[in-house]
């Protein structure tokens, strides 16, 4: 799939370094190079690409899959920026570099905890439960909401620090076990029989809000792109609402084998931020010290 085509040429570039990525990127390139992986809210992206609509830009995206990724390619200059939750941004070491080009979406049932046991049986055991999920991403901050707001006691849990695609591969086990992934893995989870026990749409104090992250030096010298990246999106959105099968069967090849019906689901699982943004999502970024000074509306 031509997704999993870049993740490897981008991975092979990391592991080879400065050189082998001087080979693969000519001098002098101006090029504005964003990773990204298979989020429902990132689909624009993958829609306008397949289009041809971003030939004529200076974006090129990067196709990963394990959030924490994004944090190697930028930290190797690999990327200028990335799509992400705020949480991706809060565990960078270098965040203060990154500012908000514009928002995307708020997850709503989306990103998932999910388990081969009930609530209730995972409350009343007296084994370790193992906890697999990507530490320092998004995954470890909803689990800490999960346990304060459902009353879990943390020293219950053994956490395994894994890859979206490696908790696709855990093999059934009689002992009870966490998992922490979001879509288009969710419903590959759920058919393999695990339960969704909380998500983005049940944890009320709990807001994961995707947005694109930048340089603030490439805004301030391509700002004029960066409106017309959003424009863009904003057009493969509209195609999304009016042939959603056109839009899927367009991207399929980046979604691991996501069906239609489950796709179409997902996209049901998050709520799409335009240019009047709700007041809860802007105080909790106030909070949290993201930058919102120079969102793109």
């Amino acid at each position: 799939m031509k997704k999993l085509l870049i993740t490897s040429t981008f991975l092979l570039l990391l592991a080879g370094g400065y050189g082998v990525w001087k080979a693969f990127i000519s001098p002098g390139t101006s090029e504005i190079r964003i990773s990204s992986n298979p989020w429902v809210g990132f689909t624009p992206f993958m829609y306008a690409q397949e289009k041809g609509w971003l030939e004529e830009t200076p974006f090129k995206f990067i196709w990963l899959v394990d959030l924490s990724d994004n944090a190697r390619l930028f930290d190797k200059g690999f990327a200028q920026g990335f799509t992400a939750t705020q949480y991706e941004l809060m565990h960078f070491k270098n965040k203060e570099e990154l500012t908000t080009v514009f928002l995307i979406d708020q997850s709503y049932g989306a990103d998932a905890i999910l388990s081969n046991r009930s609530l209730e049986q995972l409350r009343k055991t007296d084994e370790k439960i193992n906890v697999y999920l990507e530490m320092g991403s998004l995954n470890e901050d909803l689990f800490s909401a999960f346990t304060i707001e459902y009353g879990m006691d943390k020293n219950a849990f053994v956490f395994i620090d894994s890859s979206q695609k490696s908790m696709s591969s855990v093999r059934e086990t009689l002992k009870p076990f966490i998992m922490i992934t979001y879509e288009p893995y969710v419903s590959r989870m759920k058919a393999a029989g695990l339960k969704v026990i909380a998500s983005t749409k049940t944890l009320t104090m709990f807001h994961a809000v995707d947005a694109l992250f930048i340089k603030k030096s490439s805004l301030e010298e391509h700002r004029d792109d960066y409106v017309h990246l959003k424009n863009i999106f904003q057009r493969a959105q509209g195609q999304l609402r009016t042939n959603p099968r056109e839009f899927y069967e367009t991207i399929a090849g980046y979604l691991e084998g996501e069906s239609y019906e489950d796709f179409l689901n997902s996209t049901h699982q998050i709520q799409w931020i335009g240019s009047d943004v709700p007041q809860h999502i802007t105080q909790t970024l106030n909070n949290q010290n993201i930058p919102t000074d120079g969102l793109i509306r």
